[in-house]
């Protein structure tokens, strides 16, 4: 008899709208066997630092219970729910959580701007085919925008602005006939917001544009006078969208909604949510962009799915494989890299009393080594930062989230800064997970070190350790004094972070 499909039910606490999707898992992807969406509108009278309304947190505690009944229905094997800029931003956060663990049973957790990002690109990656093009995603959700540079396979940059339409329609007054200065003022903050990320998304380069959420849904199909693409998906032509918004902005909410055949509560952001997406196309050149029907509640599954998919199978020997993948894909020297992550491992297996780490966290430690430089095929200045976000996002198989953040830190501070609390990637993190990436990091800082010149000429390095001293012996195959230099000047946050003396020793 054929073992019972995994089902996973996914939910995604908008500032909108809250949606979920319960997914069966297949051999290969997922098939959706239910939806379910409610317009709540959470951050409706909140926002910028407003608390949540009673009358919305009850909305949105009724709608998550019935959509946790729902999973219960379908026998959903997990459910995970996950909340964005409305919940992220509210002061009164944890009296919305607790309210509602104690009515549905489910724990959400909240997700940082740059995890939102990460799954709609995974979303997208499943439902367009992006080839061997660079795409630029935007997804306008009800608190904030979020806009993804990458490809099939890697991930260049991300960002989350607060650029959501329900917060700039509350903001600028733009729910029922806004006069000419509110759009006008709309559209000015828009654009300040988007020129500050122009340089950086010029320097990449995009091949191609993508829009998803139900604002951009809707607007594709206002704007839209022609069948969709080849892969079913409706084109949304700048210039068409600048010129629908003076005839938006000239009607009521309740017009747009009989006009349009659009939702109520999305009749009341759709000008808003048309002056971010032009100002957006605007400043960053975007022609046109497809727009998907896809979100985070996709990105979720598919993240889960690929995790749980290698469950059973050689964790190691997968996750190498992909690890290697990516090394090979992003040009790293794959010798120094190797080299590196020997260097970094032997270090950690002979300081395992000063560090107290487990064996998984010396898998972490090798794989952020292999990968250290993957970000430098983007550009050399900062690559270690460019790296962060590669491995941070990257589709690697047989790793949890939580497994990737960590390694990606670890990549992200073997040079230059140390892990700092005001750094958002760092900050964002469990405070074990804080001190797993900062010994680690601590000790790759110092293997990178002895291979400065990428020649190996320390050719492996023994450890002594003290009370409150440690000594590096490095065995060396010819002249490394550079190296040697340059493993002292990182070993000093290795000296401060485990409190004791180092010096180096040359064989």
């Amino acid at each position: 008899m054929a073992a019972k499909a995994k089902r996973i039910a996914a939910i995604d606490i908008g500032t909108n709208s809250i949606h979920m999707i319960v997914a069966e898992a297949k051999s290969r992807g997922y098939r959706v066997v239910d939806r379910e969406k409610e317009m709540v509108q959470l951050g409706l009278s909140s926002l910028d630092g407003q608390p949540l309304t009673d009358d919305a947190m009850e909305r949105g505690v009724q709608t998550i219970t019935h959509m946790a009944e729902i999973a219960k229905r379908w026998n959903a094997d997990e459910v995970i729910a996950v909340a964005t800029s409305a919940v992220r931003e509210a002061p009164n956060k944890r009296d919305f959580l607790r309210r509602v663990r104690d009515s549905s049973g489910i724990k959400v957790r909240v997700i940082s701007g740059e995890e939102e990002a990460d799954y709609i690109l995974r979303a997208i990656r499943s439902a367009v085919d992006i080839g061997s093009s660079t795409a630029l995603c935007i997804d306008i959700g009800g608190g904030s925008a979020e806009v993804i540079v990458g490809t099939a396979e890697e991930t260049y940059f991300t960002t989350s602005e607060p650029l959501g339409s329900l917060r700039l329609a509350q903001r600028f007054r733009l729910t029922d006939r806004p006069d000419h200065g509110a759009t006008v003022e709309c559209r000015k903050f828009v654009i300040e917001r988007a020129s500050k990320i122009r340089k950086r998304i010029r320097r990449i380069g995009v091949d191609m544009a993508i829009g998803t959420s139900g604002t951009i849904l809707a607007l594709a199909a206002i704007c839209s006078d022609r069948e969709p693409s080849a892969n079913g998906l409706l084109t949304l032509e700048h210039a068409r969208l600048a010129s629908v918004i003076p005839a938006l902005a000239a009607m009521t909410a309740d017009e747009r909604k009989a006009k349009f055949d659009i939702d109520d509560k999305r009749a009341g952001t759709i000008v808003a949510g048309a002056i971010v997406l032009e100002g957006l196309m605007s400043v960053l050149e975007i022609g046109s962009l497809l727009a998907c029907p896809v979100a985070i509640r996709e990105g979720i599954v598919e993240s889960r799915i690929a995790a749980a998919g290698y469950e059973g199978v050689s964790g190691g020997s997968v996750r190498r494989k992909s690890v290697i993948r990516l090394a090979e894909k992003t040009d790293c020297d794959l010798r120094h890299a190797a080299h590196v992550a020997r260097l970094a491992t032997r270090i950690f297996d002979q300081t395992s009393k000063l560090h107290r780490l487990d064996g998984d966290s010396r898998e972490l430690l090798e794989y952020a080594a292999l990968l250290h430089e993957s970000g430098a095929h983007i550009s050399d200045r900062g690559h270690h930062k460019h790296s962060y976000y590669l491995i941070r996002h990257a589709d690697l198989r047989g790793f949890t989230d939580q497994q990737l953040l960590v390694i990606a830190n670890v990549a992200r501070y073997y040079r230059k800064s140390v892990p700092d609390i005001e750094d958002p990637n760092f900050s964002e993190l469990s405070e074990e997970q804080q001190e797993v990436v900062s010994k680690l990091s601590a000790i790759l800082r110092v293997a990178e070190g002895f291979d400065r010149g990428h020649r190996q000429r320390v050719r492996d390095v023994a450890v002594r350790n003290g009370s409150k001293a440690l000594r590096f012996i490095a065995r060396t195959r010819a002249d490394a004094s550079v190296e040697i230099e340059s493993a002292q000047k990182r070993a000093k946050y290795f000296s401060r972070l485990f409190d004791t003396r180092v010096s180096f020793e040359v064989l």
